[in-house]
């Protein structure tokens, strides 16, 4: 027997399989919602890991869920946080190339890169997830879509200083290229926000 508790709602089940509770997890999942948060005997872990535990060891399972636009718009403050983040690892990777540092600054680079393409990720879910009936995704359709053509630019653009290895090309573009198009995202966000 499993203790459920579905967005705070208690109820008890006894699956007979590893199937049959995946079977009924996706059943318990409201229409439009999608699972936000699992806790498996309160040891919270990904969806796709609930396989990892034998059937009888499992307890307890405890199941946030939430439609995708509500997540989308919880998660726009600390998406804007992690941009304003971003930029002043961009600005300080531009002053190490500056001051000649350039073996730090190609190492930290390399992680901000990694970081810039999960962001463009999650960017393009919080796109996505926008409600079109509060009229929020048709009035920002225009500067998302610029904001977006700007911030591939910026990151082509920065491979290509990359390839070249000009520390100076690097700093200009890590220092104010990079950072303003990120911020166009940031005051794009912001406008959702509101």
């Amino acid at each position: 027997m499993i203790e459920l508790a579905l967005n705070g709602e208690p109820q008890t089940i006894e699956p007979a399989s590893m199937t049959e509770l995946k079977d009924c997890l996706r059943r318990s999942v409201p229409d439009g919602h999608v699972i936000c948060r699992l806790l498996v005997n309160e040891l919270e872990i990904d969806e796709s890991r609930i396989e990892d535990f034998a059937l009888e060891s499992i307890r307890s399972l405890d199941i946030q869920t939430a439609a995708p636009a509500e997540l989308a718009q919880s998660s726009l403050p600390e998406t804007r946080e992690w941009i304003q983040r971003i930029c002043g690892v961009l600005n300080s990777i531009s002053e190490d190339y500056r001051l000649g540092r350039e073996g730090e600054a190609a190492n930290r680079l390399i992680s901000v890169v990694d970081a810039l393409q999960v962001l463009i990720g999650l960017l393009d879910a919080i796109h996505e997830s926008l409600p079109e009936d509060a009229g929020i995704k048709p009035r920002l359709e225009k500067p998302w879509n610029e904001a977006v053509t700007d911030l591939e630019a910026s990151v082509r653009g920065l491979m290509e200083d990359l390839e070249a290895g000009d520390p100076v090309r690097l700093a200009d573009r890590t220092g104010y290229v990079l950072p303003r198009s990120l911020g166009r995202f940031r005051d794009v966000l912001g406008e959702i926000s509101t």
